[in-house]
């Protein structure tokens, strides 16, 4: 039975012609989209933020590290717009998390002495209470920063293809 089934769908698939391309599908010249299109990559811990299929590093993204990420996109301005979203999360997520880290780490140290007082463990346990409420906020920070340089991304990569 699922020969006969088969048999009617290459058939009729034949007789209609094969797999049309639809609207959004119309392909654009190789050399014109594949040398320009931003995307990101990792390389040994590292993201770069690479352009074309040669893979040609526009710079690397994360940390503290100074990617003009509004500079690689500024032929789309939507994408400029996200990119400036992505700078500001990403520098403000990223000092946060750094300064909840140090909170963290240090009032969980001092916190863990042997024979410290309740004037010197009361405001190190809150140091470690701030310090994780500091971690959480700069990783919202930083997940808003991603999801601005997908779209920043998506954004160049669109208004240049048209």
């Amino acid at each position: 039975m699922s020969r006969f089934l088969r048999g009617i769908w290459l058939a009729g698939l034949v007789l209609l012609g094969g797999v049309t391309t639809m609207q959004g599908q119309q392909l654009l010249e190789p050399t014109q989209y594949d040398a320009q299109a931003l995307r990101v990559e990792s390389r040994w811990g590292n993201h770069l933020l690479v352009r074309g299929r040669d893979g040609a590093v526009v710079g690397k993204i994360g940390g503290f590290r100074g990617l003009d990420l509004a500079a690689a996109v500024g032929a789309s301005p939507n994408a400029v717009s996200e990119a400036r979203e992505f700078n500001r999360s990403s520098r403000r997520g990223s000092i946060v998390l750094a300064l909840g880290l140090v909170a963290w780490g240090v009032g969980g140290g001092v916190a863990r002495m042997d024979g410290i007082d309740a004037n010197v463990a009361v405001p190190a346990w809150t140091a470690v209470a701030a310090g994780t409420v500091l971690m959480v906020y700069g990783g919202v920070q930083l997940n808003r920063a991603a999801s601005a340089l997908a779209r920043s991304i998506w954004w160049y990569n669109r208004d240049y293809a048209r």
